[in-house]
């Protein structure tokens, strides 16, 4: 039986071959006369293994708690990496954002500069046109006005009058000049008649022009407004950007004091494993403290 024991033993490790020795022993014990000192001496044995048995279960309860620190530990820097990797997605997206922003504010002021230095054109053409047009217009009245004057006082003269009461009917001579006159009088009215539509041409032009005004200046305060949005969303952007750079400050810095406790973690379990024996606690390669203040 004992030769049996033994052998079994051998094929276990050694906590169970202890306790397969201490069996065999307290077997032994049984089989001898038992007195007094062999009582004392097995009850001895006895509560060593016990003491054995609880120290073996304290540290396998410290392994398992190292082992359950080490996956947390494992896990928070996982969710750390993950979190840094989704604030730089964040930003690249904020910056795509931002440089897409800014180059349609470009553009649409681009062509907001384009269209109004149109319209300034067009309403300043159409202003020296119609300029020229009303300038023409009343020097050909004031022509027309003083042929006129000139006509009914040549019909009012006095020699007018004189020929007429001696001949009693104007001569041929008068009678061609009244007829040109009527021609004249009536080439006149179709040209006041075509003034008049030019006048009304004009007024059009005119109130277009006034419209082109308005337009122009309805196109300003957009102008305004929008820089205005856009000073308002570049000082947005500005604060999200260091809102983003506090927040993976924290981040970071958060990464660190839980490193450095996981090192302390370890340091401590490692100096209660070894007993306190004195041995410096290994450091690898390339750690270094990871907070400095």
């Amino acid at each position: 039986l004992c030769q049996r024991q033994l052998k079994a033993q051998q094929q276990r490790g050694p906590a169970s071959q202890e306790l397969t020795a201490l069996k065999i022993e307290n077997a032994n014990a049984a089989l001898l006369p038992e007195d007094g000192k062999e009582k004392a001496a097995l009850g001895e044995e006895r509560t060593e293994s016990t003491g054995l048995l609880q120290g073996q279960g304290e540290e396998k309860e410290r392994l398992q708690d190292a082992s359950r620190a080490g996956t947390a530990r494992i896990s928070q820097d996982i969710n750390v990496q993950v979190e840094k990797g989704k604030d730089l997605e964040l930003e690249e997206q904020f910056e795509a954002l931002r440089r897409e922003h800014t180059e349609t504010l470009q553009e649409l002021q681009k062509a907001h500069e384009q269209e109004k230095l149109l319209l300034a054109e067009s309403h300043h053409r159409s202003q020296v046109a119609l300029q020229e047009t009303i300038q023409a217009l009343n020097s050909q009245l004031k022509s027309f006005q003083e042929r006129m004057k000139r006509v009914e006082e040549s019909l009012l003269s006095t020699d007018y009058k004189k020929h007429i009461q001696e001949h009693g009917s104007p001569s041929p001579f008068w009678e061609q000049e009244l007829e040109s006159l009527h021609f004249v009088i009536e080439m006149k009215n179709e040209h006041i008649h075509g003034l008049d539509k030019k006048l009304l041409n004009l007024e059009t032009v005119v109130e277009r022009n006034l419209l082109l005004e308005e337009k122009v200046k309805t196109l300003q305060q957009e102008n305004e407004d929008l820089q205005v949005r856009t000073q308002n969303h570049l000082v947005m952007a500005r604060q999200l950007s260091e809102e983003l750079v506090a927040a993976r400050g924290a981040l970071e810095k958060e990464a660190q004091l839980r490193e450095q406790a996981h090192h302390e973690k370890e340091e401590l379990l490692y100096r209660v494993l070894n007993g306190g024996d004195g041995s410096p606690f290994p450091i690898a390669a390339g750690e270094v403290p990871l907070i400095a203040t």
